[in-house]
């Protein structure tokens, strides 16, 4: 049922906006300059009224004051700085792409959308996005300039810029890694493990020698959470991570059915069978997960870049400063007999902005954009309104958070850069927590594993059957190997059976899309 509705969703919006498109965009922006399919058909560089833009984007969330847009002293200053008159609809965040598949059907459809990713947009899906290309070319020097080409890379297809992209947060587009108990390595003479095996002999050691000194053998080497969630580097060390395809023998396929995710498998059956990893690591709720770290019983776990300080660092130095608990992140260690990609696979994009294209000012859209990633814009978007929130004399930045009402879904819905600095020194306020982040960042900007199908639509043949997907009859047969109850060898069959059932086609659909798309 699902599958007919989104069918129908998706041919109602091909139908409304095939028809339709030109009448509804023509209706959310009232510039007379002319439609053009390059830049020199803009009448004029800068317009002598301010450029009527309409937006959708999700509220991310969050509690936005009600009224036109542009009585919002945040969007009112962007509007200001960038020449434009904003009409912005913030729609409800838990429902938000329903909500727009839905006015896209019914044929309300603005000039510009956020999406997460373009294969998510029904305009990119039915070829109604506009090339933003030429006019990021002669408009977007600041674009060009700070948003790295993966986020570019990720947006286009067959030549065409189909969204301004929000690169990955921190610039650090594989964006987890592993954090290990640099105190417990400390104490045990441990060095940084470069390899699978030395990964193994740390976790042994955490495992025996008591390195949070209460004379019980308590530790727990690696933990992890139900459904194989925060696992992610231990199946990068091979490469493969389960919700994202990868590349093997010119084949595109999901991770969790690669030939690598075999060896990463014999890593988790070693681990399970020698007490390596939590017992519960099949079922730890978050919250479960989160206090064993935080009572100092977990030398090692997963999580995101961002998560250095708030919660790990700063959580565990508050509930056990006689312990000087040192949290940092390691590089993913290598798998034996691998040598290929390793961490958890890149996502280079946060946030994407779609243009329709039948929009008729696309450079004033690109020149917006093009100033929030500026360095004026990026003070903007982190520290809000200069002269209110935020004051600088010379090289010195003070911050008010206090005047900073809109910080959160400001930042949540119009930065564009992936890290700056100066701006997160501020609101950090803290040196040892900054200078954490940025040891973290580095780490992780040093590893990824490429996605082959970046921007590509979900496959119809995962889409339907959802056993098929990691979250389907993987999950069992993963676990059974793992605990012992069936060999390694187990995987060939599950892999043989989830061919038959439709895995073939899959990967058929996969691999198409990526030598039409991505294959260079």
């Amino acid at each position: 049922m699902k599958v007919l509705l989104k069918k129908a969703v998706t041919l109602s919006c091909v139908v409304c906006l095939t028809g339709a498109l030109a009448a509804c965009g023509s209706d959310k922006s009232t510039s007379s300059t002319p439609s053009a399919s390059a830049p020199e058909a803009s009448q004029s560089a800068t317009p002598a009224a301010p450029a009527k833009i309409s937006m959708f984007v999700s509220n991310n969330a969050q509690q936005i004051p009600g009224g036109k847009s542009m009585d919002l002293a945040t969007v009112k200053y962007l509007a200001q700085k960038t020449n434009t008159d904003l009409d912005i609809t913030f729609l409800p965040h838990e429902n938000y792409m329903d909500q727009l598949k839905l006015k896209f059907a019914s044929g309300d459809i603005p000039n510009v959308h956020m999406v997460w990713g373009i294969e998510t947009s029904d305009l990119v899906i039915n070829g109604l996005a506009m090339d933003l290309k030429p006019y990021i070319d002669k408009y977007g020097p600041n674009l060009k300039k700070n948003i790295p080409q993966s986020a570019w890379d990720a947006v286009t297809l067959n030549g065409k810029i189909l969204a301004i992209p929000q690169p990955a947060q921190g610039n650090a587009p594989s964006e987890r890694v592993i954090y290990v108990r640099k105190d417990w390595m400390d104490k045990l003479g441990i060095q940084t493990p470069k390899t699978t095996a030395e990964f193994l002999d740390m976790l042994r050691a955490f495992r025996d020698k008591d390195p949070n000194g209460n004379g019980k053998k308590d530790e727990i080497p690696f933990s992890s959470r139900e459904k194989f969630e925060w696992a992610d580097n231990i199946f990068g060390m091979y490469g493969v991570n389960l919700d994202s395809n990868t590349l093997y023998n010119n084949e595109v396929m999901p991770g969790y059915v690669s030939p690598n995710m075999k060896k990463a498998l014999g890593t988790l059956k070693t681990m399970y069978a020698e007490k390596l990893i939590d017992a519960e690591f099949l079922t730890n709720t978050r919250a479960i997960w989160d206090q064993k770290i935080k009572s100092d019983l977990v030398g090692s776990w997963d999580h995101v870049v961002f998560g250095i300080w708030d919660p790990w660092q700063k959580e565990l130095s508050k509930l056990l400063p006689d312990k000087k608990p040192n949290v940092v992140a390691i590089p993913t260690p290598k798998g034996e007999g691998y040598d290929g990609q390793v961490g958890r696979v890149e996502k280079p994009v946060l946030k994407t902005f779609v243009v329709s294209k039948d929009t008729k000012n696309p450079e004033a859209i690109v020149k917006m954009f093009d100033w929030l990633v500026s360095d004026e814009g990026q003070m903007f978007t982190e520290l809000g309104i200069e002269g209110e929130s935020y004051t600088k004399e010379g090289s010195t930045i003070k911050y008010n958070a206090d005047k900073d009402a809109d910080v959160k879904w400001r930042s949540a819905v119009f930065q564009m850069h992936g890290f700056n600095e100066a701006a997160q020194k501020v609101l950090i306020n803290n040196d040892e927590a900054y200078n954490k982040l940025l040891d973290t960042i580095a780490t992780s900007r040093k590893e990824g594993i490429t996605n082959p199908t970046a921007g590509m639509p979900p496959s119809e043949t995962l889409t339907k059957n959802a056993d098929l997907g990691y979250k389907g009859s993987f999950q069992e047969a993963a676990a059974k190997i793992i605990l012992g109850e069936k060999p390694l060898d187990y995987f060939d069959e599950y892999v043989a059976s989830w061919k038959k059932q439709g895995g073939d086609k899959a990967i058929k659909e996969l691999t198409d899309w990526y030598n039409a798309n991505r294959k260079k």
